[in-house]
């Protein structure tokens, strides 16, 4: 009977604790620099035909495949 007593206890001691809000706001600063020169990207044309139609529907964009590589 203790052990029932015991774990019910600690189940709503558990539940209790689970339930409650801590959470806290956290303000963060955030500084913004400038680059120091714009940075172009200057590519040749693919080789595979790229095909964009803009409509009352949307924009559609159609190619057969595309090399993207980013780096910092």
């Amino acid at each position: 009977m203790k052990k029932l007593i015991g774990f019910v206890s600690l189940a709503v001691v558990l539940t209790a604790i689970s339930c409650t809000d801590r959470t806290t706001e956290v303000k963060k600063e955030v500084i913004v620099v400038p680059a120091a020169a714009p940075a172009v990207i200057v590519k040749e044309a693919p080789a595979t035909p790229t095909t964009i139609s803009v409509d009352k529907n949307g924009v559609k964009v159609q190619t057969k495949k595309i090399d993207v590589k980013v780096n910092n």
